[in-house]
């Protein structure tokens, strides 16, 4: 006895387009917060936070219109050119606010001073291993980019391009992923 083929009623589709939005929300909560804390550098910690967290969400549902991309489906370009578009802008504004916060981590009783102190260990392995690979995944969605902008549309019979740019966005999320998970143990240790 056959099931037949499950399909998504517009019930579903509300469902779950709330459900996201309300994550989306509460995780977003998470550095706007920052933004009231009561330190000198609440407007930094918020503006890297919130790139940071847009830029993981982005990537996360880039991953999902990638592996398509992998398999050699069908895939809109255009609506993936200017999803990349975006997650590259996201990554160029995490890592320049990045860079930005980062002078008070490394500057004098910052952050890094106090888990010296208390955790040397965690800072030699943890941000050592962030301040690197926080950085990849900006050159990786902008070599993505710049491949479907210069190929454009017709980069859908190239299969060996579209593997390339779906590859690149699954390795560009993992760093981001890696970078996100770090930066936030490395907050809950010490905020600036």
């Amino acid at each position: 006895m056959s099931t037949g083929h499950y399909k998504h009623d517009n019930f579903g589709k509300i469902v779950i387009r709330t459900q996201v939005g309300i994550a989306l929300a509460l995780l977003l909560c998470l550095p706007l917060a920052n933004f009231w804390f009561p330190s000198a550098y609440s407007l930094k910690a918020g503006v890297h936070g919130l790139s940071a967290i847009l830029a993981l969400v982005v990537g996360t549902y880039l991953t999902h219109r990638a592996l398509p991309l992998i398999k050699g489906m069908h895939v809109n370009l255009e609506s993936l050119r200017r999803w990349l578009l975006v997650a590259t802008l996201l990554n160029l504004t995490g890592a320049i606010s990045g860079n930005w916060i980062y002078m008070r981590y490394r500057g004098q009783d910052g952050p890094r001073d106090w888990i010296l102190e208390r955790v040397p260990a965690i800072h030699n392995v943890l941000m050592e291993f962030k301040e690197f690979v926080s950085l990849f995944p900006f050159p990786l969605m902008l070599s993505a980019t710049a491949l479907l902008y210069y190929y454009g549309l017709p980069m859908q019979t190239r299969r060996d391009l579209c593997r390339f740019v779906g590859i690149t966005i699954l390795v560009s999320w993992s760093f981001l992923l890696l970078g996100f998970v770090v930066g936030l143990v490395l907050a809950k240790l010490r905020f600036v």
